[in-house]
């Protein structure tokens, strides 16, 4: 499905109110300083792709703030990839200030405040998705925030390309499979922003760079293994379980924790796939819980449904493990020994 908004019949005066409204509505909110209101001109063209959305701009110069008032009803944070494609864009949050030239993009956090905005006209491809979806693909977003990535070589025109090309094929699939190409689309974003040599150079010494890439590969190989604790990876990467901690340490987030959260997000997916036919034990236990009725109070505290809510979300209400009735049973599996 496509929403479609252009301020071309939007009376001069009205412009832009009507443009901070449709990006608002698309985005999140926001406000539009618009230079020459009676020259404006934008059109704005958004596609869904579940938890994802891709969003196409085409407009005359234009500033948008993000400011403290804008942040009151946040739940999850939301991030925006966003490529200029005609124009380079400025860009401020956080203390730093970017240039993103023609052909690059860069990443703007929806939990903090902002400027952005081009002088001249300009045309944008933003993907919005959810921070804790691409976090399952990096392992912090932190690292980012302050660097305009290439669009123009290697992954980063991979990525450009496929998203240049996603409303066309969205047109052309079952709407069931928008959310695992949204899937595919986060997955390559982590991918483009992990490969630029700056990230890979920032900030981290060459030893300690190489324990947490073996470590972040090493846990997302045996990620279903309900064995999987820091004992084993320390022993599986051949570091102490002390250093493994410390190495960790300076993110704000357990090991433990953030294991837990890639499995509770690889669990969802699988949740929310109308391919599969597991039940919601069978698809915690693959995923390391040894106890439904944990798995599903974990569940609940980091997306704020049931697992229940989103099976019948995706229309396989009659696949969650539920008794008669529909009552849910919770089904004690074996603890590893």
């Amino acid at each position: 499905m496509m929403n479609e908004y252009s301020a071309a019949h939007v009376p001069h005066a009205e412009r832009a109110r009507y443009w901070s409204q449709s990006v608002t509505a698309t985005l999140f909110p926001l406000s539009a300083d618009i230079r020459e209101p009676s020259r404006f001109n934008g059109r704005l063209r958004q596609w869904d792709l579940a938890t994802t959305s891709l969003s196409h701009f085409l407009t005359e110069g234009v500033r948008y703030r993000r400011e403290r008032h804008h942040l009151k009803r946040i739940a999850d944070e939301d991030l925006l990839i966003t490529f200029a494609l005609r124009s380079g864009t400025e860009f401020s949050q956080g203390g730093v200030s970017l240039t993103c030239k023609k052909d690059h993009f860069i990443v703007q956090r929806g939990s903090l405040p902002y400027e952005f905005g081009h002088a001249d006209a300009n045309e944008l491809l933003v993907l919005k998705v959810r921070a804790g979806d691409l976090t399952r693909h990096v392992r912090s977003i932190d690292r980012f925030s302050s660097c305009a990535f290439d669009a123009g070589r290697g992954i980063g025109r991979l990525l450009l390309d496929t998203l240049r090309s996603l409303p066309r094929h969205l047109g052309q699939s079952d709407r069931r499979m928008h959310a695992r190409l949204g899937s595919h689309v986060v997955e390559l974003v982590g991918l483009a922003l992990e490969g630029d040599e700056r990230i890979v150079a920032s900030g981290e010494s060459t030893v300690k760079r190489a324990h947490l890439a073996r470590i972040e590969r090493f846990i997302r190989q045996h990620l279903h293994e309900r064995s999987l604790a820091p004992e084993t990876i320390a022993a599986g990467c051949g570091i102490s379980v002390r250093y493994l901690h410390d190495l960790f340490s300076g993110d704000g987030l357990t090991i433990g924790r953030w294991i837990r959260e890639l499995r509770l997000k690889a669990a969802r997916e699988q949740l929310s796939d109308v391919a599969r036919r597991e039940t919601i034990a069978e698809i915690a236990y693959r995923w390391g819980f040894g106890d439904q009725a944990q798995f599903s109070r974990h569940f609940r505290a980091q997306f704020g449904v049931t697992p229940r809510e989103v099976r019948r979300r995706a229309g396989l209400g009659g696949q969650d493990g539920s008794g008669p009735g529909g009552t849910e049973t919770l089904h004690l599996l074996p603890r590893p020994g």
